[in-house]
């Protein structure tokens, strides 16, 4: 039994006959419209960029990471120069932009 059948005696208590049409017409097609395909529902999700995910991290005010040192060869220096290398980076306004279309869930 199909959707149409199961509502036409809601339309033959109409008094017009163009009124039962035009409902018709206009049901069929959102019919149609609605259960037709139903990939038509299905929202594709975005992918995180995976290399940026893994050195940027978000923050109140932007994106930072780690900057590059300290991770081997450390012995001879001093305690004052291997704590100013561990410092982190904030990214610029341009590098922003780009990180936010990266990582949309961050």
């Amino acid at each position: 039994m199909s959707f149409l059948n199961i509502l036409r005696p809601l339309f033959q208590s109409t008094s017009t006959r163009t009124t039962t049409t035009l409902l018709q017409t206009t049901l069929q097609t959102t019919y149609q419209t609605t259960f037709s395909s139903p990939s038509t529902f299905v929202r594709t999700l975005m992918k995180s960029h995976k290399g940026a995910a893994k050195r940027w991290r978000k923050t109140s005010t932007g994106w930072k990471r780690s900057q590059a040192a300290r991770n081997h060869g450390n012995t001879g220096w001093s305690r004052g120069v291997l704590k100013s290398d561990s410092s982190k980076q904030m990214a610029n306004k341009a590098q922003g932009k780009r990180l936010g279309k990266l990582l949309p869930y961050a």
